[in-house]
Parts: structure tokens; sequence; C-alpha cells
């Protein structure tokens, strides 16, 4: 869909070029025609080179022109503006919860299609071999960050979380490279974020960062980076719909960690639901 392609365009947008930036704005402003362009009528409608228009083909997650090429051709103009209509004050409560839930499924397609095998494989080479898995995050973050940690205090791994950002700063501290660390944050740029994150890795702590904007500082500084697309609509904030597709993110690695660690994944998982069961009035 438009909107995937427009958002993956988007994530990238800020450290591009001004003639990747160039490219970036033509397409999104002509997605519906450029799937008719070859490689050099698109050159020439910009004023770039075809290498510019290859080489961004490759900055922005494609193999190269072609494929990209194809992801313009999958585009949908008329099914992409009924799926992704704004939110009006005429809506009746049922518009407004299909509209949100359109959404939702947006932003986890098009998380989807942007994640590789290559960095879930990375991802989990530094989860199965860690000690200690730290979870970090500040701000709406940290409510992901909270619940990444419920989830993996499941498996047999040691946890570590705290919703201050001080106690994260001396946790970060406390671990080492024989651990590991999620850093979860929508842009990428925040300055307490990226304190965290010159901890960790002055302790040479493997990070695995989730955000929205691949080109982001924190993207950049880890050692893997998932990106979770989204588009804001009213009343949302495009952070807000993205929370959905980190969860998920989080969850699918919580699911592959209990798959790999199965036999000990079971017997702790058997322990905590024993004294979850003992802790209920029967």
């Amino acid at each position: 869909m438009a909107r995937t392609l427009i958002s993956r365009i988007r994530s990238y947008y800020d450290n591009l070029s001004k003639s990747d930036q160039a490219i970036s704005d033509y397409l999104i402003a002509n997605i519906d025609s450029a799937a008719l362009l070859s490689i050099q009528e698109f050159a020439q409608e910009i004023h770039v080179s075809t290498a510019t228009i290859s080489r961004f083909s490759k900055k922005i997650g494609f193999n190269s022109f072609q494929e990209l090429k194809l992801a313009i051709h999958a585009t949908d103009a008329r099914a992409t503006d009924e799926f992704f209509s704004e939110l009006s004050p005429t809506d009746n409560y049922k518009e407004i919860l299909t509209k949100n839930f359109n959404g939702n499924i947006s932003s986890l397609s098009s998380t989807l299609n942007l994640v590789s095998e290559k960095q879930l494989n990375q991802s989990m080479k530094l989860l199965l071999a860690a000690q200690t898995c730290g979870f970090f995050g500040l701000g709406g973050s940290n409510a992901v960050a909270l619940i990444a940690f419920h989830k993996f205090l499941r498996m047999p791994l040691h946890c570590v979380y705290h919703q201050d950002f001080h106690f994260q700063q001396m946790q970060a501290a406390k671990l080492t490279s024989k651990d590991c660390a999620f850093v979860i944050s929508h842009t990428g740029n925040n300055k307490d974020t990226m304190r965290l994150v010159e901890i960790l890795k002055s302790r040479d702590v493997p990070i695995i960062a989730i955000t929205s904007f691949a080109s982001s500082a924190l993207a950049k500084a880890a050692d893997v980076a998932l990106i979770s697309i989204s588009e804001e609509i009213s009343f949302r904030p495009e952070a807000v719909a993205s929370t959905v597709s980190q969860i998920s993110l989080l969850d699918a690695l919580f699911m592959m960690y209990g798959m790999k660690m199965k036999d000990g994944s079971e017997e702790t998982l058997s322990e905590i639901r024993k004294v979850i069961r003992n802790s209920r009035i029967s």
C-alpha cells in the first residue's frame, strides 16, 4: 500500500542527502504515476543520476530500483484512501473503531514488511547469548519496556527494568558485554535515551533498538535496529500508533526465545503459573 512505502521513506527522510530527499518528495507526491517510469525517466524528472536513484533504493531498504518499483506497483490508491480515512466529527462509534483498528493493522503490516530475517537472527543471537537483559525506555516507551519486561520474566533469562530514568542509568552501568539491552524510543533522538545508550556502549553492552526512524541516533548506535512504522491520524499521534507494532515485535521475540529455550522456558513458566495460581482466592 502507498502508506506503507511512504511511511518507510519518512522513517529515513531526515538523514538523507538533499538529492535523496528530492527523490523522496517526488515519490510521496507522485506515488500513483511513479510506477510507470523507467529509472532513466525517474532520474530525468528529479534531475539526478540513475546511480543516485539506485543508491536511494538501497538506503531505504530495497535491494534495487526494480524492487522499489515493485513496491510502488503494489499501491492501490483508492483502497488506501478508504483504508486510511481520517476521523470525522460525523463518524459514528463503529466507524471510529474501524478506522482506529485499520490504522493499527496498517502499522503492523508496514512493520512486518520492513523487518528482515537477518535482523531477527541478529536479535536472537544477542538474546540467546545474554546472561541479563535490560529493558529501557522513557515516556510512552517506558510502558512498552514494562510490557516486554513482564513477558520476558517468564523466560529463563535474568531481566532488569525500572520506571525511573536515574535507576535506569544505574542498571545500564551494571550490564556488561555478556548481557544485552532493549532500548525503545519512537523518535530515537531523545537526549536522555541517548544518555542510556552512551552508558551501555561504554560497557560494551549489545543493544537492540526499537524505534520508528531508521536514520535516528538510536538506530545508528544500536547493534540491531528494528523499525516500527505507523501513520498519524487526528487524536492519535504517530508515536501512539507505533506502540502496537513495538509491542508485537517484542512479543514475537519473546516467543522466538521461548521456542529456542524450550526446556528451560517450560520449567520457568510452570513455576510462575504455580505461584500465580496459589495467589488466587479459590
